[in-house]
């Protein structure tokens, strides 16, 4: 059963990406070149979700790369206008992080279709 399930899960992963379905998620898909950029995206994210504020040297802190890498692809991302500067209005030296709408929405929408495809997957391997 689970082999089957597997099967299925691969199928439909495959067929999502021939079919460029994934496009559609430009910003989305800035993140998903490789394990470091798909960590800043997701510290991003869970500092914007827990209402906190993310700062250029937490990244460096909280993943394990070079500061040139990590701070290469911060700019990459300000310049897309894909991650936002704010400057604290406690702190005027502090400079947070933040998603823009676009990436929030398309992250959104990436993390619906993901789970709905592991509830289908789900709901299919308990009828058989």
């Amino acid at each position: 059963m689970l082999e089957n399930t597997i099967k299925k899960y691969l199928k439909r992963k495959i067929k999502h990406f021939d079919d460029s379905q994934d496009e559609r998620n430009e910003t989305i898909n800035y993140f998903r070149r490789s394990r470091i950029h798909w960590l800043f995206l997701l510290n991003i994210l869970k500092a914007h979700y827990e209402k906190d504020i993310i700062t250029k040297s937490d990244l460096i802190h909280k993943i394990q790369v070079s500061h040139i890498t990590i701070l290469k692809y911060i700019r990459e991302t300000i310049n897309r206008k894909i991650i936002l500067e704010v400057r604290s209005k406690k702190d005027k030296r502090k400079v947070g992080l933040i998603p823009s709408k676009e990436l929030i929405d398309s992250f959104e929408n990436f993390f619906y279709d993901e789970t709905r495809s592991l509830k289908d997957l789900f709901d299919e391997r308990m009828e058989d």
